[in-house]
């Protein structure tokens, strides 16, 4: 089965969202030490890698507390803020889906999370009116927290130059390799469709 097929549902609200081309901001969450937790982070940091340079694309690093990204996305003033995370769907591991803003608050992230998501959504809401909201959830393999952890790629990304662009992880990633794997097909996907309208 070719990643379109295995993804069509998710192609599909992927390119009804991102058709029109909208000033888009992708926000991945997530605790890079807390196993499939960190999806989002990983997904973001890949599309940053790619897509950073793009005036009408914006992709953070939420980390845990993504409220400390909140300045800069005001700053940018997106038309379309897409939440990459983690979430229990009470459904198989590795589920993808897409949910709009009258959904999305169902399937709440698992918390790692300092803020509440619908707070955090509220106030990007009371400084962007007009701001569609949607949140990209998947379902986890394993959410088991390290007991020790070390630095991301610390020979290529040193404390000054984390500290200086928080896009770059701050710790390894800890996802099993179904997460690991997901998470490519995904970037593939999300790579195609950015391709088509940016």
């Amino acid at each position: 089965m070719d990643l379109m097929e295995k993804y069509k549902n998710f192609n599909i609200s992927l390119t009804n969202l991102l058709k029109s081309s909208p000033k888009l901001l992708i926000l991945g969450i997530g605790e890079n030490r807390m196993g499939d937790d960190g999806a989002g982070v990983y997904i973001a940091w890949e599309l940053w890698q790619k897509w950073g340079k793009n005036t009408k694309i914006e992709i953070m690093n939420g980390g845990i507390i993504p409220e400390e990204r909140f300045s800069e996305i005001i700053d940018f003033q997106p038309e379309l803020l897409l939440i990459v995370d983690v979430i229990d769907l009470k459904k198989p591991s590795g589920t993808v889906e897409i949910f709009e803003e009258d959904k999305m608050l169902n399937y709440l992230p698992i918390s790692s999370h300092s803020l509440p998501l619908p707070v955090f959504i509220n106030r990007c809401k009371m400084n962007i009116p007009d701001l569609k909201i949607c949140l990209l959830g998947i379902c986890p393999y394993s959410l088991e927290f390290l007991d020790h952890f070390e630095l991301y790629q610390e020979d290529l990304w040193n404390l000054d130059m984390k500290e200086n662009n928080p896009n770059i992880p701050f710790y390894s990633f800890n996802l099993t390799e179904e997460m690991e794997k997901v998470c490519i097909e995904l970037i593939d996907v999300l790579n195609g469709t950015l391709q088509l309208y940016y």
